[in-house]
């Protein structure tokens, strides 16, 4: 199953040493689309329904850094056995149920910073990182420019 994390410092650790995987702690929260959740949409497109549980840790992300700071989003893959129910995180909120390793899929990293986005009245805009490029991630989150 596709999970999205917002990065924590243990996270950023294992990226800075260009690792693929991270290993997850049980009881950790993501936001993912569940059976649950197509169930809670029906007819909405699962590509739509991921975009939204991406974007629910992305407010995550920003909640939990400075204002003046870009989010980040790590997309992993997990075993579905993996997934938890959680009392809250909305629609797409998830536990991981038991730990796991955790296969990245991708890094999202937001163009503004949160003060910049909360002024903004649309949904984050996200530059997409593929897996292998975990340190040009970790720069443009720390405010070097993407390159073209």
């Amino acid at each position: 199953m596709r999970i999205y994390l917002p990065l924590t410092a243990p996270d950023r650790a294992s990226l800075e040493l260009a690792s693929t995987r991270l290993e997850l702690p049980a009881g950790r929260a993501a936001w993912a689309v569940t059976a649950s959740a197509e169930r809670d949409f029906p007819g909405e497109d699962l590509e739509d329904l991921e975009y939204e549980a991406l974007q629910d840790a992305v407010h995550v992300a920003y909640g939990a850094g400075s204002p003046t700071q870009r989010a980040m989003v790590i997309a992993l893959d997990v075993p579905d056995a993996a997934i938890g129910d959680a009392d809250d995180g909305g629609a797409f909120g998830v536990l991981l149920g038991t730990s796991a390793s955790a296969r990245i899929a991708s890094f999202h990293v937001t163009e503004l910073d949160a003060a910049a986005a909360e002024a903004d009245d649309t949904d984050p805009a996200l530059l997409w990182f593929d897996v292998a490029e975990a340190r040009e991630a970790l720069a443009y989150l720390d405010g070097a420019e993407a390159a073209g």
